[in-house]
């Protein structure tokens, strides 16, 4: 062996292997202290200088990131100008999102204030006059906004609202509605597509998840679950000739609790108006149902409180009659009232799915609670048809 370079392999003992262990452990810790400072320091940097940068408004004092959504990052700004200390909120939008669909977002704020809807909150313009900045700092777009008032009681999953907020929520979509209508778009818009061209698509995106090979609980669940979903989506449809006498509006398309705030048992702000888009507003009154009148706990996981349903429609319908503007629901949008419900818990697993397989880092756990929920509730909502049936001709006008 002369003259081979070479180095002794040498054997440890369990004592030596355990005091390595945890010094790696300790030295994981501190580095994961220190990301998240350096990272901390970068966002209030960064929440600084667009602030600061492209804004009149004076000084930033503090910034807190305000957590809860999937899309964008939101920060509560404290500004200091002239003595005077004001809240804004700066909108860090998602990565990719187009500039047409920020301005939709942004026409339809300014359209439905300017209608009256004063529950929203109005932006903030720059410098130069424009509703958003895309600083050389960020390859994002950022948005200000006034900071509305209220509490945030609750998020999308679970939210078990009190009687008098349930009725105020449907009472406030109303009127949103109502303020919304008429909105000139130009050649603004979501690039996400109407609801039935989505769910016409839907066969063929899901299709495309069965992957080979893939190894997780959530993948698992889907592969033996998916042909029911498939089924249930080709048995809901809509005709043509109904859809024609369906009211098209600007719509919210993601009114749940958790993106509203409430203050004396009634809703006092409505906000995250990213997803807003011109579409069937049963859609989006379905949309609503789906998300604040489902049970999340445990046997009742997936139904849904008829009751709470039938209450909503009539609150909704009642505002539209006493505000003598946008039409209540009409004979034929009642008429499918069951169907579109449906379709509108088939874009929520759409989301859940989608967003799932975008990313390969997805919280496993997280989103298969988020999908065996939805898949009971899509089972559930086509056993009791006939039962919607009737809380639609309950709230017929």
């Amino acid at each position: 062996m002369a003259g081979i370079n070479m180095k002794r392999l040498q054997k440890m003992d369990s004592l030596k292997s355990y005091e390595l262990l945890q010094r790696v452990k300790r030295l994981a810790k501190t580095a994961a202290e220190v990301q998240e400072t350096l990272e901390n320091s970068f966002l209030r940097e960064q929440v600084v200088e667009v602030v600061e940068g492209f804004y009149d408004l004076g000084r930033v004092v503090d910034a807190f990131e305000v957590f809860g959504g999937y899309n964008n990052r939101s920060f509560r700004v404290v500004v200091e100008q002239n003595g005077q200390v004001k809240e804004y909120f700066l909108r860090n939008y998602k990565l990719g999102i187009a500039e047409k669909e920020v301005l939709f977002e942004h026409a339809m704020i300014a359209h439905t204030i300017a209608n009256g809807f004063d529950l929203l909150a109005g932006l903030i313009p720059c410098r130069d006059g424009s509703s958003f900045v895309s600083p050389s700092i960020s390859k994002n777009k950022f948005a200000l906004y006034h900071f509305l008032p209220g509490e945030d009681k609750y998020t999308w999953d679970n939210p078990l609202m009190e009687e008098s907020e349930y009725k105020s929520t449907a009472h406030v979509l109303a009127l949103f509605h109502n303020a919304s209508k008429g909105l000139d778009h130009h050649d603004f818009g979501r690039v996400e597509p109407g609801i039935l061209d989505l769910i016409d698509g839907m066969p063929q995106l899901f299709s495309s998840y069965i992957i080979p090979d893939r190894n997780s609980k959530f993948h698992d669940y889907y592969t033996a679950v998916l042909d029911s979903i498939l089924l249930l989506i080709k048995a809901n449809d809509l005709s043509e000739t109904d859809t024609e006498q369906m009211v098209l509006n600007p719509i919210h398309s993601d009114y749940h609790p958790g993106n509203l705030k409430f203050e004396g048992g009634r809703v006092v702000g409505v906000f995250d108006l990213d997803w807003a888009k011109i579409d069937f507003r049963l859609f989006d009154v379905c949309l609503a149902l789906i998300y604040n009148s489902v049970d999340w706990r445990g046997s009742n996981d997936g139904k849904m409180d008829l009751e709470k349903c039938r209450l909503f429609l009539k609150c909704y319908q009642d505002t539209l009659v006493e505000m003598k503007g946008l039409s209540p629901l009409n004979k034929v949008e009642m008429d499918n009232f069951p169907v579109m419900l449906a379709m509108a818990n088939f874009y929520l697993l759409s989301w859940e799915i989608s967003d799932y397989y975008s990313e390969s880092e997805k919280n496993d756990y997280e989103y298969l609670a988020y999908f065996k929920h939805s898949v009971r509730q899509m089972h559930w909502i086509e056993s009791h048809k006939k039962e919607f049936a009737m809380v639609a001709d309950s709230a017929r006008v």
